[in-house]
Order: C-alpha cells, then sequence, then structure tokens
C-alpha cells in the first residue's frame, strides 16, 4: 500500500483540473459483514454526480484531505446467527477514517467490495472511466472498533486500506494500479463456522487499456488477490490467487458496445492442496453507458473448472453477469445487480460452491437534506463435491431500509432496519435475525 500512497501525493501538480471522481466500483457486498457498510459516503447522490447543488447543501468541502468518524449504536435479537438459542445484543461501531484524492474534490471514489470466497477476490466486472484529467489519484484507511455490551469476548477491530491511481497517456493509453488491503471477518455461521472468524486480505490489481479507435478499445488486466485466516481450523481456506483478464470493446451504437471478454485465474491453496483449480471464463455482452450514474451491463458465457489433483471431476457451468445503476430523475436512483458464477467453498468438506445472487437498491432523496433508500437481496448457494452425502443448498434473503439526515455541513444522523433470513436443507445452517442502527457521521 505504501507505494500507492507516494505516487499519489508526490505526482501532485497546481495544475491538474477538478474532475469528477472515477467509479472503480462495481461488485456486490461481501457476505463476510452483514451491518450496513460505513464508507463515508454510500449515497449515489454524494458521489460526483450530475446534482451539482447536493455538495453546496452538505457543505463545500473540495480539498485533498477529508477525515471522518462515525459513532453509531446497533442492537441484534440473532447476534450468532443461529436457529435456536438466539442471543440478542447491543453493540457499539466507532469507525474513525480518512480519505485523500488527487486531483482535489468534495466527493470520495465509491469503494470497491471484495468477496473472499470469488475467484480472483471480486464478484463482479469493474466499470472504469477515463475521468477527464490525465491523472487521478485516491488513498484512504477507516477502521472499525466493535465493542460489545454482552458478550464482550467478541469485541474486535476490523481494518481497509485502499489506494488507486490513474494515469492516462496521450494517444489513447491509460494504466490503473489499485490495492485494497482488509483485516476483517466473516458472518457467524458461515460456511460449517458459528464462530468469528478473522482474516487477512490484500487485492492487487492492474490495468492497461488502449483506445484502438474511436469505436473499438481493449483492457488487459492482472490481479493478485491473498487470503489468509489467523486460526488453525480455517487453514485450509487460505490461498493466492493470480488473475489474468482481456476485454475487447466494440462502440456500434454512441453509447452501446458490445464486448467479449476471457478470464484466467489460478487458485493456489497453501495447504488444501487437494483444491488447487484454474479457472477458464469466456464472456460475450454488452454494454451502454450514459454517464457514471446511468449505465448497465449484461455478460453471458461459460466456465471450466480444472481441478490439480487427478480424480476431482472437473466442471463446467454457465455464467452470467448483470449491472444495471441509473438515475430516472435528480432525486431518485436505483440500481440492480445479478451474477450466476462459480466460487471457492467455505466449508472444508465440500470443493465449490455455484452461487446465484441478486441485489435491488432503490434511492429517493425526499428532501434536500433527507435522503432513503431500501434494498432487498437473494442468494442461493449450492455446495459440490465433497464427502457429504447431502447436497448443502443456501437460501439467504434480506430486505431493509435506512434514511440519512443532513443536520449541518459536517454532522450527518442515518438509521435502519434489516431483516436476514436464511434456509437450508441442512438444519442447523438456517437462521433469521433482524437488526436496527442509528448512527452520527462527522466528516471534513
Amino acid at each position: 500500500m505504501v507505494w500507492i500512497f507516494m505516487l499519489v501525493f508526490l505526482a501532485c501538480q497546481p495544475a491538474l483540473a477538478e474532475e469528477k471522481v472515477v467509479d472503480t466500483g462495481g461488485t456486490e457486498v461481501s457476505t463476510a459483514v452483514e451491518m450496513p457498510a460505513l464508507a463515508y459516503s454510500e449515497s449515489p447522490f454524494e458521489q460526483g454526480t450530475t446534482t451539482n447543488r447536493v455538495g453546496e447543501i452538505l457543505g463545500s468541502k473540495t480539498g485533498y484531505v477529508h477525515p471522518y468518524l462515525g459513532i453509531g449504536e446497533y442492537f441484534t435479537d440473532n447476534l450468532f446467527s443461529t436457529e435456536s438459542n438466539r442471543q440478542s445484543d447491543f453493540f457499539t461501531r466507532i469507525t474513525p477514517g480518512i480519505w485523500m484524492t488527487l486531483p482535489a474534490s468534495k466527493y470520495p471514489i465509491r469503494q470497491l467490495r471484495t468477496l473472499n470466497t470469488a475467484p480472483g477476490g471480486l464478484a463482479l466486472s469493474r466499470f472504469r472511466s477515463k475521468g477527464k484529467s490525465r491523472l487521478q489519484g485516491y488513498a484512504s484507511y477507516q477502521a472499525d472498533i466493535l465493542r460489545h455490551s454482552r458478550f464482550t469476548s467478541e469485541d474486535h477491530v476490523n481494518q481497509r486500506a485502499e489506494g488507486y491511481f490513474r494515469y492516462n497517456f496521450r494517444g489513447g493509453l491509460s494504466v490503473e494500479l489499485l490495492d485494497i488491503y482488509e483485516l476483517n471477518h466473516d458472518a457467524y455461521n458461515t460456511g460449517s463456522s458459528n464462530t468469528l472468524d478473522k482474516f487477512k486480505s490484500n487485492l492487487l490489481n492492474a490495468v492497461i487499456s488502449y483506445e484502438i479507435s474511436p469505436k473499438t478499445s481493449m483492457e488487459a488486466e492482472y490481479g493478485f488477490y491473498n487470503l489468509s485466516y489467523d486460526q488453525t481450523k480455517n487453514q485450509f481456506r487460505n490461498r493466492d490467487d493470480h488473475s489474468f483478464i482481456w476485454r475487447g470493446f466494440y462502440r456500434f451504437l454512441p453509447k452501446t458496445s458490445a464486448l467479449v471478454e476471457y478470464n484466467f485465474i489460478t487458485i493456489d491453496y497453501d495447504d488444501a492442496e487437494q483444491s488447487d483449480s484454474d479457472e477458464h471464463r469466456v464472456y460475450l455482452g454488452l454494454q451502454w453507458e450514459q454517464s457514471r450514474k446511468s449505465r448497465w451491463r449484461v455478460m453471458a458465457g461459460m466456465g471450466e473448472k480444472d481441478f490439480a489433483r487427478s480424480g476431482r471431476d472437473d466442471a463446467t457451468n454457465v455464467l452470467a453477469e448483470l449491472q444495471f445503476l441509473h438515475r430516472f430523475t435528480p432525486k431518485t436512483y436505483a440500481e440492480l445487480r445479478a451474477s450466476r458464477t462459480t466460487n471457492e467453498t467455505d466449508s472444508f468438506d465440500t470443493e465449490y460452491t455455484v452461487s446465484h445472487r441478486i441485489l435491488f437498491r432503490y434511492y429517493q432523496r425526499i428532501t434536500a437534506r433527507l435522503l432513503a433508500s431500501v434494498i432487498a437481496t437473494y442468494g442461493n448457494t449450492k455446495y459440490k463435491g465433497g464427502s457429504t452425502a447431502i447436497d448443502r443448498e443456501d437460501h439467504r434473503g434480506t430486505v431493509g431500509f435506512d434514511v440519512k439526515y443532513t443536520l449541518t455541513n459536517w454532522l450527518a444522523v442515518s438509521g435502519g432496519y434489516t431483516f436476514v433470513k436464511r434456509h437450508s436443507n441442512i438444519k442447523t445452517s438456517g437462521y433469521d435475525k433482524n437488526n436496527v442502527y442509528i448512527n452520527f457521521i462527522f466528516s471534513l
């Protein structure tokens, strides 16, 4: 991470003009954390959108460095996500953080979501934008300090550091570097574990893109993802992923392009060498992009998973991805993300999973200071291979809402509710839970 921070600030030039921040996001929320994610700005209305007055309402924050602090209270009626013997708890979440951007901006880059079961660390492909300036740099750090009222042994601290650097050369060539380091944990009752399983992960991603002509472009991407768990019982999940991706785009309409993509991912486990595999994925798709907040991408293809160990059956599966993000009015925005993919298993007695996921979120700005959103998700995970007599299958759904009210140009308050339910053909794996929270965010 150090090299990215140095590049961002050593490259500072007064002549650089401010641009709207690039969105490096595009993946779904990791199932590792069920609490509302407290990035400095989760709302699309606060991320360099076309509604410039939003920045005026929230206060002028143009600058290179932006510290923030979140203090919240949370309640859950099923802390350990169990079917029986439910345990409720209150806990306090303290979230200090800072983000830095070059050129100076009022809005941070939208955080990229990682998923520790996804080969390569990402569940969905990324949208990219060259932006308007030659250089774009971004760095951030956030800590989540969780202090429980009843179960103090569950107290812990999550951390995340992220750096991004992009440079546009003359002639249509662009380069990007991205690094994300996380200290995080799986949600309770993940896989075959019902304890707090902590892990470290690092995602390094480099992209070279080139505009061959006004209608044709291509991208070459390399990614390295490292996952390491703290406890010995989870050592079977420690792995290194190397991903190589090529994409080609052809724009046949002013805002619509056809795309073809090939992925090669090699998955190398530290201890569970019998789970080593190579994945080949081929996609065809379409992409429509009007602006950073009005675009969609749909892809479909085939994937083949080749296990290194003889005696394990290779797997071929249909793969698909849909991303739809659109601003219907200056006050209304919606996003839809869906995928069918193969992932690594989180259970020691299976080989891999086939996952279906869909997420819908709707945002409505009610007044200049009041923003509301609703969210609904559904996931289906089928565990494949292994020695179990019954192939496990989980269905998991979430519904919820939240509101955010801006009190001053440096203080906002938010609150919300979510209901989570998982049904499984393995009886002890099912559960439901209710979560409620209120949070104060101080930012400069």
